[in-house]
C-alpha cells in the first residue's frame, strides 16, 4: 500500500521517523489498533505516572505509541528498550509540533505528554479523549530530581548537570532548585494544570493508581478509564490491576519516592514561590 503524505504534513519528509499506511488514506505511529474507536492523549505534570497509566492503557487493549508528545518536539521511544531510553533522550527528539504528530495517532492507540492546555494544543486534541494525571507536588518535584540523577535528562539549552550522583537530601535539592525547578514549574506544570478544570477531559491521580486510597479505588480507577476510553471487552481490572504495579517503566526511578527526606523550610518556601502549593490546591491535593 502506498499514498504520499498531504502536502501541509511534507515538513517532516526526510526525517528518522517511520509511519504505517492505513486503509483510510491516512498514517499511522504504530501497524496496530486496539479495541476502541477513540483516540486517546494522556496529558500529565511530570512525575504524576504517566508511564504507569500507559501501561495501564496498553494492558487494557490499547496501543501504546512509544511516542512522548510535547508542543513542539516529540521524543520516539519506539525502537529503544526501556532501560536504554533513561539514557539517550536527545537522539530521539525530533522537531515535529503537535499540529502533524497529534495526526498519526489513529483510534484504538494513545500518546502522552506534558501537554500545555492552550488554545492550539486543544485544537489538535479535539477529537481526542483526553486522561489528564496529578500527583501531590512535593512528592512529584522530588520524584523528578530524582530521576534527573538517573538519567541523562537536562532542560533544554543545557549541556550538563554536575549533581546528578550526589546522594538525595535536601542539599541536591537546593541545587535542583537552583538550576532545573523553575523550568519544570513554569513549562512543564503550570501551562498543563489548566487540564483539570477541562470539561469531558478524565482527571486522575498518581495517588489513586498507585494504591495510597485503597484496592477498591484502584480498580475503580481503572474501571473509569475503560467506560471514558470506549474499550471494547476489557480484561477484568482484578487481573489488569495484578499485573500492572511494580513493572519497570521508562521513569521508574529505584522505590517510592519520599519526599520529607529531600525537604526543608528553605525548600518549602521556594516550592510555595514557584506555586506549588496553589498547584496542590488546584489538583485537590490542599496546600
Amino acid at each position: 500500500m502506498f499514498h504520499p503524505l498531504p502536502e501541509e504534513l511534507r515538513d517532516i519528509a526526510g526525517q528518522p521517523f517511520p509511519l504505517y499506511p492505513c486503509s483510510n488514506e491516512s498514517w499511522s505511529i504504530k501497524p496496530t489498533a486496539g479495541r476502541s474507536s477513540s483516540r486517546v492523549m494522556i496529558c500529565s505534570i511530570p512525575k504524576a505516572g504517566t508511564h504507569l497509566y500507559a501501561r495501564l492503557l496498553g494492558l487494557l487493549g490499547l496501543v501504546q505509541s512509544d511516542v512522548f508528545f510535547n508542543k513542539d518536539y516529540l521524543g520516539d521511544f519506539r525502537f529503544v528498550d526501556v532501560e536504554r531510553a533513561r539514557f539517550t533522550h536527545s537522539e530521539n527528539i525530533l522537531w515535529i509540533p503537535i499540529e502533524i504528530s497529534s495526526r498519526f495517532i489513529q483510534p484504538g492507540q494513545f500518546g502522552y505528554g506534558h501537554l500545555p492546555c492552550d488554545i492550539g494544543t486543544r485544537h489538535c486534541l479535539a477529537d481526542f479523549k483526553i486522561v489528564f494525571l496529578s500527583r501531590e507536588m512535593r512528592a512529584a518535584i522530588v520524584s523528578q530530581m530524582r530521576y534527573v540523577g538517573d538519567s541523562d535528562w537536562c532542560p533544554p539549552e543545557r549541556a550538563e548537570i554536575t549533581w546528578r550522583n550526589e546522594p538525595d537530601g535536601p542539599d541536591k535539592m537546593l541545587k535542583y532548585f537552583d538550576e532545573i525547578a523553575p523550568f519544570i514549574f513554569n513549562d512543564r506544570c503550570h501551562p498543563v494544570a489548566p487540564w483539570a478544570d477541562q470539561e469531558n477531559v478524565l482527571g486522575l491521580s498518581y495517588e489513586q493508581i498507585i494504591g495510597d486510597q485503597g484496592r477498591e479505588v484502584q480498580l475503580e480507577t481503572i474501571r473509569r478509564i475503560v467506560e471514558f476510553c470506549e474499550i471494547e471487552r476489557p480484561p477484568q481490572p482484578e487481573l489488569i490491576l495484578n499485573q500492572l504495579i511494580g513493572q519497570q517503566t521508562f521513569t521508574l526511578s529505584s522505590g517510592r519516592t519520599s519526599w520529607e527526606a529531600c525537604w526543608n523550610a528553605e525548600i518549602e518556601a521556594r516550592f510555595t514561590a514557584l506555586g506549588g502549593t496553589r498547584l496542590n490546591e488546584r489538583f485537590g491535593f490542599g496546600s
